[in-house]
């Protein structure tokens, strides 16, 4: 069985590839994270990754004013580049 932690990074893997847009990856991503992983799925660490990347999709929109922006709004590609930054950054073994 796929553990929810899985089924999660495959979500994020799908966008990074470019195979899911920003968009369908809010649609898929959202019920998910928010109504089908109990809250003790996962460990802390990932339900801050998880919890950081759902947060930073709610601030995220196809295209942004500059006025947005100065409120911390990001467009699909800034998402991108920020997911993968954050991606490998919660991947990297903590010493």
């Amino acid at each position: 069985m796929t553990s929810h932690k899985d089924v999660l990074l495959g979500m994020v893997l799908k966008v990074l590839s470019r195979e899911w847009s920003v968009g369908r990856f809010r649609e898929e991503y959202y019920p998910y994270f928010l109504d089908k992983v109990p809250t003790d799925a996962l460990s802390e660490d990932d339900e801050d990754f998880f919890a950081a990347v759902q947060e930073k999709l709610d601030w995220t929109a196809e295209s942004v004013t500059d006025e947005e922006r100065q409120f911390g709004w990001i467009d699909h590609t800034e998402f991108i580049q920020w997911l993968r930054t954050e991606l490998e950054l919660h991947n990297t073994p903590k010493l």
